[in-house]
């Protein structure tokens, strides 16, 4: 049984919301770019991933339903829509791990068995199994349409109609039926797709990397859609899945199955990220699309790049769309939910300040800085890694680039610092817990950062030969031996002193923070599990964000040159900005607050809107000279 609170209720709108800002636009696109190539070239691939787009399609359709239940906390739509909004939930959720393993059995005969595949591979084959996919799917997850109305036990048992629960309080009759089922489909629907998706990527990785005409982004795009579709089903499907089992071995549904759920949800923003590894056609259209976006902005178009000679660049290594791609969904994600990070931080520091939360608002203010230096990079970007902005803003936007991702680092050890000494020394903590300190301990770390990284400034000047003038359409690239002499060994001391040390660091303390947590008896469970939340977070974030970038500065300092793949870790460094938001919601009550608050006021305006409309659609008619007070039964309807 699910018990609806305040701050499960603010979890909730905060999942469902950022699933649908991100994942609806993505899809759309995907949607409209796979239709247009089905029309023009159908091929089994794009048959397989438009049918996926329209399962995650439906999906977001119906999850207003669901944050229509979680706002309220209850039911309260028309009942008929409370088992069919479930049903399309659960289908879509199964239905999208059958089309991904399709996908990677695709991906693995293209290159396992060419000759014979490409004999038989047809587009009529692809719209079979999809359809089969569906109604295998669908057959599945009926169940919860004779859940939700079957009870043995009680012949009397309360109208459905009248319920304002959904899909909630089973009975030990219902369990009987229900968790059997729910093993069935842990095995059937996600551990044999899992096990063929694992066994397909792994072969398909293992071939093209024996094969020599292979280029590298091919193989990066082939590690790439493998990494995401494994991550897919590891993060969004096998919590809940896993809860099944739980289930059926205790013969209950377990409390943190709720939570084990709103994972699954994050499927609809995910799959993108493999139509792009997937499709050249939705790479172009992607591109295409950032492009005109980019012109309309008045940012000078790409092909101007093809004016200027070609250079010898690492950055060129970095595909453009890619990067474009990296840096718009980091902007769009990232401005508008630290700018609310901001404002609550602003406002709680002003009012009440407290360490950890100057501490979250000066990395909030990183993460701004960085969103907001993030346009000179797009641009450069878009024209062909070509820098044909004022020269001064080349090292300053730099600067700004790489300052901000190692202060992160150091502002999010401070974090890990200040809860691990609330915990394992409360009384000692509280009595040197001084807002004052959490200040200073914040200009020291800006200054620390701002004096590695002002190697930045120093390295496009520097130059052993006496020319100071360095090339004006380029921008922190194209490195001599003398200035790599300078630039390798300052790389490895930022490794060391700006990732290892708060790495270290932050281990120690969440581990300690969770440990001491575990051990407390009046802790309660939301509490412990947004404990564990914001340790696995943070380290998630040192690990895919800073991590690979930080490893390049120690493989370049061996191997004597900037590595090849050295962009592309760079560009994992970006998400941390819209992956720290994650962080100030485990982090902070009022950030917690104000999210929820937001969604339930788009609520009540969008309910307020849609009331208005509603009084004044009578008030239209030309027969009507006086108006009753009280509703008609066709209005009452309408409601």
């Amino acid at each position: 049984t699910m018990l609806w609170t305040p701050s499960l209720r603010d979890l909730v709108l905060a999942v469902y919301s950022i699933t649908l800002i991100t994942g609806l636009p993505a899809n759309l696109l995907a949607l409209y770019t796979f239709i247009r190539k089905v029309r023009m070239n159908a091929t089994p691939i794009d048959v397989l991933l438009l049918s996926l787009t329209i399962s995650d399609l439906i999906f977001l359709f119906f999850l207003p339903f669901r944050m229509k239940e979680a706002a309220d906390m209850k039911w309260t739509i028309s009942y008929f829509l409370c088992p069919l909004s479930g049903f399309i939930f659960y289908t879509s959720i199964y239905n999208s791990t059958f089309l991904l393993t399709a996908v990677s059995v695709e991906r693995y005969m293209g290159v396992a068995f060419p000759i014979k595949y490409k004999l038989k591979r047809h587009p009529r084959n692809a719209v079979i199994a999809s359809v089969i996919f569906c109604v295998v799917s669908m057959a599945h997850c009926s169940i919860v349409y004779f859940m939700q109305y079957y009870d043995h036990t009680n012949s009397t048992v309360l109208d459905p109609s009248k319920r304002n629960t959904c899909y909630e309080d089973f009975s030990d009759e219902q369990l009987t039926i229900l968790l059997p089922v729910r093993l069935e489909l842990f095995l059937v629907l996600f551990l044999i797709p899992f096990m063929i998706c694992c066994f397909c990527y792994i072969n398909f990785i293992l071939i093209l990397s024996r094969l020599p005409n292979i280029s590298s982004k091919k193989r990066f795009r082939a590690i790439g859609l493998s990494v995401f579709t494994l991550l897919v089903f590891i993060i969004c499907f096998m919590p809940y899945n896993v809860s099944h089992i739980v289930g059926f071995i205790g013969w209950y549904s377990p409390s943190w199955r709720v939570y084990a759920l709103l994972t699954s949800t994050f499927n609809a923003c995910l799959d993108p990220f493999i139509f792009y590894f997937s499709s050249a056609a939705l790479r172009g259209t992607f591109n295409h699309f950032i492009r005109g976006l980019v012109k309309r902005t008045n940012l000078s178009c790409c092909q101007r790049a093809r004016n200027f000679p070609q250079k010898s660049s690492t950055m060129q290594e970095c595909e453009p769309s890619l990067c474009l791609s990296v840096y718009a969904i980091t902007f769009i994600t990232g401005f508008p939910s630290n700018v609310l990070a901001f404002y609550t931080f602003g406002r709680k520091v002003w009012k009440k300040p407290a360490p950890i939360d100057i501490l979250l608002l000066n990395l909030t203010i990183s993460d701004l800085l960085f969103l907001v230096f993030l346009p000179f990079k797009m641009q450069e970007v878009a024209n062909g890694m070509i820098w044909d902005m004022p020269y001064f803003l080349c090292p300053l936007s730099g600067f700004v680039f790489y300052m901000t991702i190692y202060n992160s680092t150091f502002f999010l050890t401070a974090v890990s610092v200040e809860r691990y000494l609330g915990v394992a020394y409360p009384i000692r903590h509280s009595l040197w817990r001084r807002p004052i300190y959490a200040v200073i301990a914040s200009i020291f770390l800006w200054m620390l950062s701002f004096l590695h990284l002002s190697i930045v400034y120093i390295m496009p000047y520097y130059d052993p030969a006496g020319i100071i003038s360095p090339p004006r359409n380029v921008c922190y690239e194209e490195f001599s031996e003398a200035q790599l002499h300078i630039l390798l060994p300052v790389r490895l001391e930022l490794c060391v002193v700006l990732f290892c040390i708060p790495l270290l660091i932050c281990c120690f303390c969440y581990a300690g923070f969770v440990r001491v947590l575990s051990r407390l008896p009046n802790i309660g469970r939301r509490r412990r599990m947004r404990a564990i939340g914001l340790a696995v977070g943070t380290l998630l974030v040192f690990a895919i964000c800073f991590g690979p970038y930080n490893l390049s500065h120690v493989v370049g300092y061996v191997m004597g040159k900037s590595p090849g793949w050295r962009d592309q870790a760079l560009l994992l460094s970006t998400f941390n900005a819209c992956l720290d938001p994650l962080i100030f919601y485990l982090s902070s009550a009022a950030v917690r607050r104000a999210l929820g608050n937001m969604a339930r006021g788009v609520q009540s305006k969008l309910k307020a809107g849609i009331c208005a409309r509603n009084h004044q659609r009578p008030r239209e008619s030309p027969d009507e000279t006086v108006k009753s007070p009280f509703p008609k039964p066709a209005e009452i309807n309408a409601f």
